[in-house]
């Protein structure tokens, strides 16, 4: 249930942003949920709208976004979307490379009502 964590964390997040930010209220969220990020995303949305129940975000709108991962190939240098392990490079077919993007959960918006 790592999910779970982590919509703990995110109700946690939200309540600093919202003391932080004399934020009234936080009508949406929208994360970059990455496809290598090591959580399922939808489980984490199940899991989030089940515990915001009877907090103050009960009303918030949480939105995912997925996030391709994209991986620069170590031999030729030329970056290219993977969805699974081992990375083939497309263009020189060796197996492997750095990871750009992908692997996290990030915050990318807040849509709030000020106090």
């Amino acid at each position: 249930m790592h999910e779970y964590s982590l919509a703990t964390n995110l109700i946690e997040i939200l309540r600093e942003e919202k003391k932080k930010r004399n934020i009234k209220k936080i009508l949406k969220v929208e994360l970059e949920f990455g496809k290598l990020a090591s959580a399922e995303p939808l489980i984490f949305k199940e899991i989030f709208d089940i515990i915001k129940k009877d907090t103050e975000f009960e009303e918030t709108e949480l939105i995912i976004d997925l996030i391709e991962p994209e991986v620069k190939c170590l031999n030729c240098e030329k970056d290219f979307k993977a969805d699974t392990f081992p990375f083939l490079c497309p263009y020189c077919e060796n197996m492997g490379g750095e990871l750009l993007r992908g692997d996290k959960i990030t915050m990318k918006s807040l849509e709030i009502i000020k106090d």
